[in-house]
C-alpha cells in the first residue's frame, strides 16, 4: 500500500501515482466521511487551450493527423484544431475528473472498497472487478449501499476469477429494509479466495448505485469480537451471543422478562407468549424460521413447485445457481421429523416456472422453462415407484409451450391458467386436461374479459367452487408491460370469469395460500418500471389476506425476521393450519423455511380483540358474549340450540370510489360481471347509483350486442400468433395491434412473421425488432425480457444490430473492448504492435487454446499490453508510444484512418482511400461516406446533384452542381450548421428571361471568399469567365441586354462560383431585371389609388349609416311587438294609508318619529318578472307611488300610482363591484355628529 496526500479530498481505489503511467492501489481517508475512488490531480493543461486533463492526456487531433495526400486535395479541409482530453481508465468527463465504473479492475489488497463511482452510475455501461490478493482465505463482502433499477441493472458476484466460477448472487433493485433501519445485504463469502464482480446497466434508468467493502477473513466479520474463530471458518460465540458472526443476542431483550426466561438455547416463553423474544401474545399471528436438518446440501432454489402429499412437503425443480441443468431434482420435507431429503429418481430435464398437481396418488408436472426456453412437456410421477413417465395426450389439441402459469385440479380436470409462451406471448387462455380422457382442450370462457399474465398465483375455494387467481406480470402492447393487482374468480363448471376486488398491491411471482376463509398472499416482485422508486421493491415483504366472504383485503404485519425475508419466486403450502414458505430469490437463492402461525382465538383477552382479529386474517366468533372461539371449533362442538349465542364480526363496508372506473373494467362484461355492482353506460363503467343518459347495461347478455365489447377481446391480444387464434380478430401489421374483424371484412393474410424465439443469431434477432441476450444466446420479445430472465440470467442485452459484435468475444478487435465483456480476455501475439485475439477465459487463461502465440506469457485478463498500436507500428522499449503509424493510420494508438481514407484499422485492419469523384477531401473514417465539399453535391460517393433542392448539373468527370436562381428574388444561404462544416464551395446559375432588360447582379458574404463569374450562350458554348478571384464580401455588376442576348431561346446562362470559404458562412445574392422607376407614372398611379380608396371609404360610411338606422327601426318595431304581446293579468294591491303629517315638537321627537318611519318602510319589490328568450334577461315591473307635493292626499282625478318597467339581467349570483372595499370610518369621541334631514317629497316605491 502506498499513501498519497490529495488536496482536500481523499479517495479509495486505483489512482495514478504522480503523473506517470504506473497505477498504485491506495486507501485514503476522506474528509467527507465517504469512501470513493479518486486520483491525484496532476493538472495537465493543454498548452494554448483552456482545457485541463486531470486524469488523462491532452490530445490535439489536428496535430496527430499524418496526412499523406497532396495539398490540392486537402486544401479545402477545415483545419481548425480539435483539442480534447483522452481519459485514463475509470475516468470520464471533459476534464477526465469524474470517476466512472468502466473496464476491468484487479484488486490485490487484503481489504478495500468497491463502488460504481460518484453520483448516479452511468447508463448503458459494463464494468468488472476481480478481487484476487493471492491469500488462502475467503473473501467476505459487505454492502453499505445498493440501489439499481430492478430486474434490469444487475450486479453479479462469482466465487472465483471468471464468469465460469460458481455464481453467488445476482443483485438488483433498491435494497431498502421494511423492518430495520440498519439492514444490509447479508455478508457474502467467496470461499475460493477470489471474487469476480460484474455490473451491467442498460440504457434506460440510473440510480445511486452501490458501495461494497471487502476483506480477506477466515471467519465472518471476525466473529464480531464476541467469539473465537476456528480453523474451519466457524465462530465459537461468547455466552449470550449467537449467529454466524456472533452478532445476534441469544436472548433478545432478555426474553421480555417476565414473559420468558433465557436458557442456553434461547428464550423459554411463559404461557400465553411466543416469538423469539417472547414478546408476542398467543392471540397475535407471527412468523418464525424453521431450522431443519438438511440432508441434501440445499443451495437455494426459486420458481419451483410445491404441494402436500402425505406427511411431506414436496419440492420439485426450480431455478438454482449451482444445480446442474440436465436433471430435475425432487426434495421432500418431513413435517414430523423436520428433515429435508432428496428423492432419487431418473428425472426429466431440470426446469423452473412449471406447475405440479396431484391426482389419484400421482403427481403431474406441466410446462416450465428448460434452459430458459419454455416447454410443453407433460409428465407424471408415481409416488410408489418413484418413476417418471411423459404423458402423451390423445387428440389433435396440444398444450402451449408456457412458463409462469398456474394450475388447479377440480374433479377429474386440470385447469391451466395464463403463463407466457415464446410464440403466443402472454396467454389469456384456459387450458384444460381431462385425466379420464387424457385429452387437452382450450376452453371458451364467458363473463369478464381478462388479460394474460405471467407469475400469477391461484387457490381453489372449495366452498364457493371457484378458482381465485391474483396478480401477475402482463403486457399492455406489443412492446410495453405492467404489473397487475387483479383478483379473478373462475367458475370451472360454467367456465366463466368474474372480477373481484383488487388488492391494490401490484406484484408477480408471489405465493397464495388458502387458510380458513382467507387467501394469504406473501412476497413477490412489486417493482413497476420507473426511474423514481415509489416504494415498490424488487423483493417484497408485503403480506396480505383476502376475506373471501367479505370480498375485502387486509394488509397484515410483515414477518419481522433476521435476515430480512423479502423475496419472490418462493412457494407456499398449508399444513396443520400453518403456512410454510420455502425458498425464493432476493438477489440470493434461498433455502430457508418460514412458518406463519395465525393467532389463537381462545387466547383473545377481550371480546373487542376477539372480533377485531378479523382484520388480521383470523376469523373468531364470540360465544355467549364472553368466550372467543375458532369458528370451525364452534361449528363442530356447539349444539344447534347454542348457535344463536354466537356473534360474528361483520364485514366492513368497502369504499366504492373509483372501483368501477379502473382500467380492468373497460370491457362491458368485465364491468357487469364483478363484485362491485357496476353498470355499463355509453362505453363507460359506472357505479350502479350513477346517472346514465341512456339505458344501463346490467347483464352480460346485453353486452354482446355492443360492438365495442366484442373488440375488447382483440385489444387484449398483443401478439400476432395469439391474435390469429381468435377467428374474430385480425392483426394489423402497421400498428402492431389486434383488431376486431368487421362484418363482411375478409382477412387478407393471417400469416404472422417468425416469432422472436426462432432467431438464433444476434443480427437476425435485432433485425426483427427483438431483444438479443448474448450470454444466453436467446432472442425474446421486447415486452418479455423480465419474464424470460426473472433471475438476471441475461448478463447483457441489445436491440441494435450494430452492437451485436460486442456480445461475442471473437468479434472484439481490441484489448480494451475485449475486457468490456465480462466473459472475455485478450491474448497478445508478442510482436509488440498490439495485435492479438479476444476469447473467453479468466484470470488463469483462455477457455479455449489460442494459436500463433504463447498463452501463458501473453494472456491479459485484467490489463492490456503496454503497446497498443493495432499492428500498424511498434512501440519503443517499455513505452506505450507508437513510433510511427503506418498503413494510412493515425491516432495515439494508430486506431484511426487518416483524412482521405476509411476503414477499421483496429487490430491490423486496413484503411482504404476515399472514392469521392474528386468532389471531397475526406470521408467518414468508418463507413467511407464522402463529405462533399460543394454544397448541392450529394451521394455516398458525391455522384449526384441534390435535385430536390434545385441543384442541377453533373458532378462526375470533373463537373459540378449549380443552384438554379430565379430572377428578381433575393436568396440567402446560411452554411452555419454542423452538417455544413465540410463545405468550401457553392455554385449558382441564372438564365435571364427578358430580352430587353439589363441584368443587375449583387452578392455579399459574411466572410472573405473568392468568386468567379462566367457566361455561356447558344452561339458560344464555351464558358467565358467575366470575373476571376473576386472578393465576395460586397460585389455588384450590371450586364447590358445590348451586349448579351437574353431570353429563353438564346439560353444565355450566368454561372457564379463561390469558394475558399470556411464555415460558418452566410451569403446573400440576387439576379434582377427590374425596369428603372418612372416618377410621373408612379405619382399618377399613387394619387389615382389614393382618391379611389377615399371615395370607397366615404360610400362605405354612408351605407353603414343607412344600415344602422334601418336596424334601429327594426329593433324598435320588435320591441314594440314584444311589449304588445306581453301577457296581461290582474292583481290586488293593498296600500297603506297616507302618511301622517310630520309632528311638531322638539329635536328628539323629530328624530324618534323619523326613525320609526324608516323602520316601517319596505324594500322595493317587483310585481312581475317576465323572462325573455334564453332565460338571461327579463322585464321587471314595479308599482310607483307618485309625489303628493305639500298635500296629504293625491290630487283629484289622479290615482297617485304608476307602473315602471325595466330590462334586467338574470343570474344566480350578483357580481360584486370591481372596486376596492371602502375603508371603515374611524370613530372618535371628538367627532362631530351630523344632523338628520327629514323630507317627505320623494317617491315611495312599493
Amino acid at each position: 500500500m502506498q499513501w498519497l496526500a490529495c488536496r482536500g479530498l481523499c479517495y479509495v481505489g486505483l489512482v495514478r501515482s504522480g503523473c506517470g503511467v504506473r497505477w498504485t492501489s491506495v486507501i485514503l481517508v476522506g474528509l467527507f466521511g465517504s469512501w470513493i475512488f479518486g486520483s491525484v490531480e496532476c493538472g495537465r493543461n493543454c498548452t494554448g487551450y483552456d482545457i485541463k486533463c486531470v486524469n488523462g492526456q491532452c490530445v490535439d487531433e489536428s496535430q496527430t493527423m499524418r496526412s499523406k495526400v497532396n495539398d490540392s486535395r486537402s486544401s479545402g479541409v477545415n483545419k481548425t484544431p480539435k483539442v480534447s482530453c483522452q481519459c485514463d481508465p475509470l475516468w470520464s468527463g471533459l476534464s477526465c475528473d469524474i470517476f466512472t465504473c468502466s473496464g476491468r479492475m484487479h484488486l490485490q489488497s487484503s481489504s478495500g472498497v468497491i463502488t460504481d463511482g460518484t453520483g448516479n452510475y452511468t447508463t448503458d455501461n459494463k464494468c468488472t472487478w476481480l478481487i484476487d490478493g493471492g491469500l488462502d482465505l475467503p473473501v467476505r463482502l459487505r454492502f453499505k449501499e445498493f440501489a439499481t433499477e430492478c430486474s434490469w441493472d444487475h450486479l453479479y458476484i462469482f466465487d472465483g476469477n471468471s464468469v465460469s466460477a460458481p455464481l453467488i448472487a445476482v443483485l438488483s433493485g433498491m435494497i431498502i429494509p421494511q423492518n430495520s433501519q440498519n439492514y444490509v445485504i447479508p455478508e457474502l463469502t467467496a470461499s475460493s479466495g477470489s471474487a469476480y464482480i460484474y455490473f451491467y446497466s442498460d440504457a434506460a434508468y440510473n440510480m445511486s448505485g452501490f458501495t461494497i467493502e471487502y476483506k480477506y477473513s477466515l471467519c465472518s466479520n471476525n466473529c464480531s469480537g464476541r467469539g473465537v474463530c476456528h480453523d474451519n471458518g466457524s465462530c465459537n460465540c461468547d455466552p449470550g451471543w449467537a449467529g454466524l458472526s456472533c452478532d445476534a443476542p441469544l436472548c433478545p431483550g432478555n426474553c421480555s422478562f417476565p414473559n420468558g426466561t433465557c436458557q442456553t438455547d434461547g428464550c423459554n416463553c411463559s404461557s400465553g407468549f411466543q416469538g423469539i423474544d417472547c414478546s408476542i401474545p398467543l392471540y397475535k399471528s407471527h412468523w418464525t424460521t424453521v431450522k431443519y436438518q438438511d440432508r441434501v446440501g440445499m443451495s437455494g432454489v426459486a420458481s419451483h413447485s410445491s404441494f402436500l402429499y402425505g406427511k411431506y412437503l414436496w419440492l420439485v425443480g426450480g431455478y438454482s445457481f449451482q444445480l446442474p441443468t440436465n436433471s430435475l431434482r425432487i426434495l421432500r420435507y418431513d413435517f414430523e421429523q423436520n428433515i429435508l431429503e432428496n428423492v432419487s429418481s431418473v428425472a426429466p430435464a431440470a426446469r423452473y416456472g412449471h406447475s405440479t398437481v396431484v391426482y389419484k396418488n400421482v403427481m403431474y408436472m406441466y410446462g416450465g422453462a428448460v434452459k430458459n426456453t419454455a416447454t410443453d412437456e407433460f409428465w407424471e410421477f408415481n409416488f410408489t415407484s418413484s418413476l417418471w413417465n411423459q404423458v402423451v395426450a390423445v387428440g389433435t389439441t396440444k398444450p402451449f409451450e408456457t412458463v409462469g402459469h398456474t394450475a388447479q385440479v377440480v374433479g377429474s380436470l386440470l385447469f391451466v391458467f395464463f403463463g407466457h409462451s415464446p410464440t403466443y406471448g402472454f396467454l389469456n387462455t384456459v387450458q384444460c386436461y381431462s385425466f379420464e380422457n387424457r385429452t387437452w382442450s382450450i376452453l371458451t370462457t364467458s363473463g369478464a374479459i381478462v388479460k394474460g399474465v405471467y407469475g400469477a398465483s391461484s387457490v381453489f375455494d372449495n366452498v364457493n367452487r371457484v378458482i381465485l387467481i391474483h396478480g401477475g406480470y402482463q403486457s399492455e402492447s406489443f412492446n410495453t408491460y405492467s404489473l397487475s393487482d387483479s383478483l379473478l374468480a373462475f367458475d370451472p363448471v360454467n367456465l366463466s370469469w368474474k372480477i373481484l376486488r383488487g388488492s391494490g398491491q401490484y406484484k408477480y411471482l408471489h405465493s397464495a395460500s388458502l387458510l380458513g376463509r382467507y387467501m394469504f398472499v406473501f412476497g413477490g416482485n412489486t417493482h413497476n418500471d420507473t426511474s423514481v422508486s415509489q416504494g415498490a421493491k424488487c423483493y417484497s415483504l408485503n403480506f396480505m389476506a383476502y376475506d373471501i366472504d367479505c370480498d375485502q383485503w387486509y394488509v397484515l404485519d410483515p414477518p419481522d425476521l433476521d435476515p430480512d425475508p423479502s423475496r419472490f419466486g418462493h412457494s407456499a403450502a398449508v399444513y396443520n393450519d400453518e403456512i410454510f414458505v420455502f425458498g425464493g430469490f432476493n438477489g440470493l437463492l434461498l433455502s430457508d423455511l418460514l412458518v406463519y402461525k395465525p393467532g389463537n382465538c381462545e387466547s383473545a383477552p377481550t371480546r373487542e380483540i376477539c372480533l377485531s382479529m378479523k382484520s388480521s386474517g383470523v376469523s373468531c366468533v364470540l360465544f355467549n358474549q364472553s368466550e372467543c372461539l375458532n369458528p370451525d371449533f364452534a361449528g363442530k362442538n356447539l349444539s344447534l340450540s347454542n348457535m344463536d349465542m354466537i356473534k360474528e364480526a361483520a364485514c366492513p363496508t368497502p369504499p366504492l370510489t373509483g372501483v368501477c372506473e379502473k382500467e380492468k373494467l373497460k370491457a362491458c362484461s368485465s364491468c357487469v360481471v364483478n363484485s362491485q355492482e357496476c353498470v355499463w353506460c355509453e362505453s363507460e363503467c359506472l357505479p350502479r347509483n350513477a346517472s346514465c343518459a341512456t339505458s344501463e347495461i346490467t347483464s352480460e347478455s346485453q353486452c354482446y350486442a355492443n360492438s365495442s365489447h366484442n373488440s375488447m377481446e382483440c385489444i387484449y391480444l398483443h401478439n400476432c400468433f395469439a391474435c390469429s387464434l381468435n377467428p374474430a380478430c385480425l392483426w394489423n401489421v402497421v400498428t402492431h395491434r389486434c383488431e376486431l374483424l368487421q362484418s363482411g371484412q375478409m382477412p387478407l393474410n393471417k400469416t404472422c412473421e417468425d416469432s422472436c424465439s426462432v432467431h438464433s443469431s444476434c443480427e437476425n434477432c435485432t433485425g426483427a425488432s427483438c431483444m438479443w441476450c448474448g450470454s444466453q444466446l436467446q432472442c425474446v420479445e421486447s415486452n418479455a425480457y423480465v419474464t424470460s430472465f426473472p433471475y438476471g440470467q441475461c448478463m447483457e442485452w441489445t436491440t441494435q444490430t450494430s452492437r451485436c459484435p460486442a456480445t461475442r468475444c471473437a468479434d472484439l478487435k481490441s484489448c480494451s473492448s475485449c475486457q468490456q465483456n465480462p466473459m472475455c480476455g485478450w491474448g497478445d501475439d508478442g510482436t509488440n504492435t498490439g495485435l492479438g485475439q479476444c476469447t473467453e477465459g479468466g484470470l488463469d487463461g483462455p477457455a479455449a487454446s489460442l494459436r500463433n502465440f504463447s498463452v501463458l506469457t501473453d494472456w491479459y485478463f485484467t490489463s492490456c499490453p503496454q503497446c497498443q498500436c493495432n499492428g500498424h507500428s511498434e512501440c519503443s522499449r517499455n513505452s506505450s508510444v507508437c513510433l510511427s503509424c503506418g498503413d494510412m493510420t493515425t491516432g495515439l494508438n494508430c486506431e484511426k484512418c487518416m483524412d482521405g481514407f476509411w476503414g477499421n484499422p483496429i487490430v491490423g485492419g486496413n484503411c482504404t482511400a476515399c472514392e469521392c469523384n474528386n468532389q471531397a477531401d475526406v470521408c467518414n473514417s468508418t463507413t467511407g461516406v464522402c463529405y462533399c465539399r460543394t454544397r448541392g453535391i450529394v451521394g455516398d460517393r458525391c455522384q449526384e446533384c441534390d435535385k430536390a433542392h434545385k441543384y442541377y448539373g453533373d458532378p462526375l468527370n470533373g463537373g459540378t452542381c449549380y443552384y438554379e436562381m430565379a430572377i428578381d428574388w433575393i436568396f440567402t444561404f446560411n452554411l452555419s450548421s454542423e452538417e455544413n462544416r465540410y463545405y468550401t464551395q457553392i455554385n449558382f446559375m441564372n438564365i435571364p428571361p427578358s430580352k430587353d432588360k439589363d441584368v443587375d447582379f449583387s452578392i455579399s458574404c459574411s466572410a472573405d471568399a473568392s468568386m468567379n463569374i462566367s457566361v455561356k450562350t447558344v452561339t458560344d458554348a464555351e464558358e467565358k469567365f467575366l470575373f476571376l478571384n473576386e472578393s465576395c464580401l460586397s460585389f455588384t455588376s450590371k450586364f447590358s441586354h445590348k451586349v448579351y442576348i437574353f431570353g429563353p431561346e438564346y439560353n444565355t446562362t450566368f454561372y457564379v462560383y463561390v469558394y475558399n470559404f470556411q464555415t460558418p458562412f452566410t451569403l446573400q445574392m440576387y439576379f434582377s431585371q427590374n425596369e428603372p422607376l418612372d416618377l410621373f407614372r408612379f405619382f399618377i398611379t399613387f394619387f389615382s389609388c389614393f382618391f379611389s380608396l377615399l371615395l370607397i371609404a366615404f360610400v362605405s360610411w354612408k351605407l353603414k349609416q343607412r344600415y344602422d338606422q334601418y336596424r334601429r327601426g327594426q329593433r324598435h318595431i320588435q320591441e314594440m311587438a314584444q311589449m304588445a304581446n306581453r301577457p296581461f293579468s290582474s292583481c290586488i294591491l293593498e296600500l297603506d294609508s297616507p302618511l301622517e303629517s310630520q309632528p311638531v315638537g322638539s329635536r328628539e321627537q323629530l328624530l324618534q318619529w323619523s326613525s320609526g318611519r324608516r323602520k316601517r318602510e319596505c324594500k322595493a319589490t317587483p310585481v312581475t318578472v317576465e323572462p325573455l328568450f334564453g332565460q338571461k334577461a327579463a322585464v321587471l315591473s314595479v308599482i310607483v307611488r307618485m309625489p303628493k307635493g305639500d298635500e296629504d292626499y293625491t290630487p283629484s282625478d289622479q290615482s297617485g300610482l304608476a307602473i315602471g318597467s325595466a330590462l334586467v339581467t338574470l343570474c344566480g349570483h350578483s357580481r360584486q363591484a370591481s372596486t376596492d372595499p371602502a375603508k371603515p370610518e374611524k370613530t372618535s369621541k371628538h367627532r362631530k355628529k351630523t344632523d338628520v334631514v327629514i323630507t317627505n317629497n320623494s317617491s315611495d316605491i312599493i
